[in-house]
């Protein structure tokens, strides 16, 4: 794998010791991905599948016609959506989804609704990467169709996003009916 960590560690200095308080936290998510990319390709890369990530990482449950979708980390923005990024989150959305589906059934919709809420920690540069039309959606959307409905059409399929600021990152993600996401905003 090809990532300076180093040389990503030193430009944070600099721009911390020259108080570019906006580039270093920029270059801080930079270096959070790059590590994740080594994290990952290395206890979990070309099918070595000897360490487990931690077992609170991803939930899923099925609550009526109601999925729920629990990963313990901020949905990246798409200028951290490495190649290594997006393997890692793919295993998160699976793991969430084989907890869903322990001992029943998932729901498959005609047309679904997917709510996506995105907590941010405290104190996250919002000006800087946190447009919810910045964050990877499709790599929630993309790999819940053919499961939960039958494509991320607009006959198949609708979805929001919200975000919030809270102490931990976390991201939600609802699958329902369009039709029981229509009376629950209706009341």
């Amino acid at each position: 794998m090809n990532i300076d960590i180093n040389k990503t560690c030193a430009d944070i200095q600099q721009k911390l010791s020259e108080r570019k308080l906006h580039a270093a936290y920029s270059l801080s998510t930079k270096l959070r991905s790059q590590l994740i990319g080594v994290i990952y390709e290395e206890e979990f890369g070309f099918g070595n599948r000897e360490s487990e990530l931690p077992a609170n990482i991803a939930q899923g449950e099925v609550s009526g016609e109601i999925v729920t979708l629990t990963i313990n980390e901020p949905l990246p923005s798409m200028k951290e959506l490495t190649a290594s990024m997006q393997d890692y989150w793919l295993e998160l959305i699976h793991i969430a989804i084989e907890k869903a589906l322990q001992g029943q059934k998932l729901p498959y919709f005609n047309k679904a609704f997917v709510w996506i809420e995105i907590t941010t920690p405290k104190y996250s540069d919002n000006a800087m990467l946190w447009d919810t039309s910045n964050r990877a959606i499709n790599l929630i959307i993309n790999n819940l169709k053919g499961t939960f409905f039958e494509d991320d059409n607009h006959e198949h399929m609708a979805f929001g996003v919200v975000g919030k600021w809270g102490e931990e990152g976390k991201t939600v993600v609802k699958i329902m009916s369009f039709e029981r996401f229509k009376e629950l905003i209706s009341n």
